[in-house]
């Protein structure tokens, strides 16, 4: 028998996701306007002013093993397209190489790439072409440079298959779950999914005060809980303060956690809000995810 290994959180033991790969799927060429022709969804596309465009993967590779791979779209000549069709359809799809230029431009990078020059590869007889060479420069990079992967995920709002590090600010950041929604108030951010979401927010202290007594501050109207449904965690530089109660929304039980990690002039807020009990570990894994960064 075979046994695999599990990499588990430091915080809560649970098993941590890291996949593989992740994808992106992009809808439609840029400027093609949506109609009964121009099914996203489609191998090969040809739109009524006269483009014609396969779909391609383009894969990014990411820190921690992980492979973001973009499907997009790449502009063919016509002669091309057709021989595409024709090998898809026939035996000769496996191998097919194709030229042409990159349909989309694509986050997060502002810098356009649409138009690019591109070389793709059938390398699977059941994928799409896979976008292999480029020879313009940032294209270039994005094909064979490694790129921070939460930085780059941090940009696609839906939810991932794996758990990724969000910057709060400059100096404060926290790990956004697998599967969660993001959203970016004006205060913070917001995640969420099926029976849980998370508040994140950072707030300043213009008085600069030691963290013990702008914590004080910051618990002046918190209710008393329970010896047992609060946490209070003192280091050299910062304190670690939670507190939770069971309240009632819309009818149902609900459980908020809530908690500041607080240093001299400045706090990190934090609400995690969950309907299973059983959630209360997550929710402290969530808090314990907490960093500070000089």
């Amino acid at each position: 028998m075979t046994t695999q290994s599990v990499e588990r959180c430091a915080c809560c033991g649970a098993a941590l996701s890291n996949p593989d790969r992740v994808d992106v799927t992009v809808g439609l060429p840029d400027g093609v306007v949506p109609s009964a022709e121009s099914n996203a969804n489609a191998a090969f596309l040809r739109v009524p002013t006269g483009q014609a465009f396969v779909r391609c993967l383009l894969p990014v590779a990411l820190t921690g093993g992980t492979t973001m791979t973009y499907t997009a779209w790449m502009e063919t000549r016509q002669a091309d397209f057709e021989r595409a069709v024709e090998a898809w359809r026939g035996s000769s799809w496996d191998g097919t190489v194709l030229h042409g230029t990159l349909g989309n431009d694509l986050k997060p990078w502002t810098e356009s790439l649409r138009g690019a020059e591109v070389m793709a590869t059938v390398r699977a007889v059941d994928e799409p072409p896979t976008i292999t060479n480029s020879e313009h420069p940032l294209l270039r990079r994005v094909l064979t440079e490694t790129w921070d992967r939460d930085t780059l995920l941090s940009w696609f709002p839906g939810p991932l298959p794996l758990a990724i590090r969000v910057r709060v600010d400059r100096h404060w950041s926290v790990e956004r779950g697998e599967g969660m929604v993001a959203a970016l108030g004006k205060g913070g951010w917001r995640f969420g999914s099926p029976g849980r979401s998370v508040f994140v927010d950072v707030l300043t202290d213009p008085l600069q005060r030691p963290a013990g007594e702008y914590l004080g501050e910051l618990l002046a109207n918190a209710p008393e809980v329970p010896r047992d449904q609060s946490l209070h965690v003192p280091t050299a530089v910062d304190i670690t303060h939670a507190f939770w109660v069971e309240t009632v929304a819309d009818g149902r039980s609900q459980h908020d956690f809530y908690a500041h990690v607080v240093r001299q002039g400045t706090a990190l807020s934090l609400g995690a809000f969950y309907s299973d009990p059983g959630d209360h570990k997550w929710a402290l894994h969530v808090l314990r995810s907490v960093r500070h960064h000089v």
